[in-house]
């Protein structure tokens, strides 16, 4: 009885290998998940970009020095328990290693799933520690698991960011302008704001994703970087910066000065400062939006069962553009076994996955 570990340098995360492990007994109180299916996006290149200072290597912590598992989201099934209330064959929806299995530790376990009271788990944020019945989950579709572990955890973002910029009046702006707006998690920011039209959505994308960004049909003006000056510059703005790019940021600050109200950073891939070297820029000081902060903060105040069927209402409204057979953008790349980690693994982290893409994979072969 074996399970599997992809882990990958925590100083230069383009390096990785499989470890082979013993399965060991279980002791009471614990139950194994036998990962099945996880997602690939750049949201786990930016897991590993902030793996120390936001901690993300602490969650699945390795016994090799100077080596690290990157988290993903995917599902998993219950193969075995030693818990009285965790049943062999249960399916649940949550953060995983990327592994075959994990052993976790249930608390405050109750009809919608649990939390791992894992030791070295409990100062860590509980979006992250929660592991969710699909069975009482009103998000989860059978059908649907290849869509939600590509977009389900970057949609979270996009909701709660979302929202904190509705409850902040969009500080007055009159343009959002979103950088890497061809990145899931920009769009699904895009298509929540665009069924209220508060503000006009400006796409910043690179030359090449023009087309597939106006496809989309979402944003109201489609734009190069390269084609920054062309905006008016004295109307006031919101910067959503999805791609971490420091000479972006930059450009986007110099060009509206003072009109800028806002500069949010969302999981930089590409810089982990969010100051620009040299010389400093005008407008508002960037800053991060953190998510896990922003969900923390709505579970208490509308309680985590209103919370979560919000996120749902929102989240099947998502999918039905996704969905359609005619329209919809998403293309699933599917992959099983060591090989086609590996390979899926190294283009996201080289940058070669196209918008359109979705990577869904996992170690069982």
């Amino acid at each position: 009885m074996l399970s599997k570990h992809f882990i990958v340098r925590r100083d230069g995360w383009t390096e990785h290998r499989i470890v082979t492990e013993e399965r060991v007994p279980l002791a009471s109180g614990t139950v194994e998940l036998e990962i099945d299916r996880f997602g690939l996006t750049t949201n786990n290149a930016t897991y590993a970009a902030l793996g120390d200072s936001f901690s993300y290597w602490n969650f699945f912590p390795r016994r090799e020095a100077g080596w690290g598992c990157v988290p993903v989201w995917g599902f998993a099934s219950v193969s075995r328990s030693e818990h009285p209330d965790i049943a062999i064959g249960q399916r649940f929806y949550g953060y995983f290693p990327m592994s075959t299995h994990l052993v976790v530790q249930p608390r405050r376990v109750d009809g919608s799933g649990f939390l791992d009271g894992a030791e070295h788990r409990r100062p860590l944020s509980n979006v992250y520690n929660q592991y969710l019945l699909t069975t009482a989950d009103p998000t989860y579709r059978a059908d649907t698991e290849p869509q939600q572990v590509i977009l389900r955890p970057l949609f979270a973002t996009s909701f709660f960011l979302t929202d904190f910029l509705q409850a902040e009046s969009f500080f007055g702006a009159e343009q959002l302008v979103f950088s890497s707006a061809s990145s899931k998690t920009a769009y699904g920011t895009a298509f929540l704001l665009s069924r209220q039209r508060a503000c006009e959505l400006v796409a910043l994308t690179a030359r090449r994703n023009i087309d597939f960004v106006t496809r989309l049909g979402i944003y109201d003006r489609v734009m190069a970087y390269e084609e920054l000056a062309a905006l008016p510059a004295s109307r006031k703005a919101v910067y959503i910066d999805f791609a971490g790019s420091r000479a972006t940021r930059a450009a986007v600050h110099r060009h509206f000065g003072d009109a800028l109200r806002h500069s949010s950073a969302i999981g930089a891939t590409h810089a982990t400062e969010l100051q620009t070297k040299g010389e400093p820029i005008p407008g508002p000081p960037p800053t991060l939006f953190f998510a896990p902060a922003r969900v923390k903060q709505r579970a208490e105040e509308w309680t985590p069962a209103v919370m979560h069927q919000r996120v749902a209402e929102a989240w099947n409204a998502f999918l039905v553009p996704i969905l359609d057979p005619a329209s919809g953008w998403l293309r699933i790349e599917s992959g099983r076994g060591e090989e086609a980690v590996k390979q899926h693994y190294d283009a996201i982290v080289r940058g070669e996955s196209a918008p359109e893409e979705g990577r869904v994979v996992s170690l069982m072969p």
